[in-house]
């Protein structure tokens, strides 16, 4: 009786020896697989090509995002919009407009949204339409070629327009690029001159 007794308790201590075997083995590639593999990024990923901005308000009297530096009569405000990576603003050519030669800056501005810091800014800026002949020449510059968490940049594009006439549309386009994750990121400030 014993014997049978002392087997008994011997079978179960190898049963149980090799179940805790088994869980120990088990829990040790259980935890090395997720300290190999388990890997957490605490840091925000921005997917696309456009560049996230929060614009201001730069003419609080008339709820604008941009401002221009001079105003030639007959060249009426119309229009503006700020959606996704682009900012319009348009201008209508109004009856009465004449030959004169003007040099006009646009300013717009925006906030860094992201966590992350924006580098190695860059501005060009083209004409892109130029109907009636009246767009001279453009350029265009920005306040910073670095942008960090929540601070703010300007955007000034400068124009030289002599109008003869409200016929023919015109618009100049200014592409501002940022690095941001490591990948070039695009935001548009296009103006537009819009005839009849």
């Amino acid at each position: 009786m014993d014997v049978l007794k002392d087997k008994k308790i011997y079978i179960i201590s190898i049963i149980i020896f090799i179940y805790i075997l088994f869980l120990s083995v088990g829990y040790a590639f259980f935890s090395e697989s997720l300290t190999i593999n388990g890997v957490a990024s605490t840091v925000e990923y921005y997917e696309g090509t456009k560049l996230p901005t929060t614009p201001i308000l730069l003419d609080t009297t008339n709820n604008h995002y941009t401002t221009e530096s001079v105003h030639k009569n007959y060249l009426d405000w119309s229009s503006e919009t700020w959606q996704d990576d682009t900012l319009e603003v348009h201008y209508q050519k109004k009856f009465g407009i004449v030959i004169g030669s003007k040099t006009v800056t646009y300013t717009a501005s925006f906030t860094n949204p992201t966590v992350l810091d924006y580098t190695d800014g860059n501005i060009s800026v083209e004409i892109t339409k130029n109907d009636s002949g009246g767009v001279k020449e453009a350029s265009g510059s920005i306040s910073s070629s670095t942008i960090k968490q929540g601070e703010a940049a300007t955007i000034e594009v400068t124009i030289k327009h002599n109008f003869l006439t409200r016929y023919g549309s015109d618009s100049v386009t200014a592409t501002i690029t940022y690095n941001l994750q490591q990948k070039q990121r695009t935001f548009y400030f296009i103006v537009y001159f819009d005839g009849v």
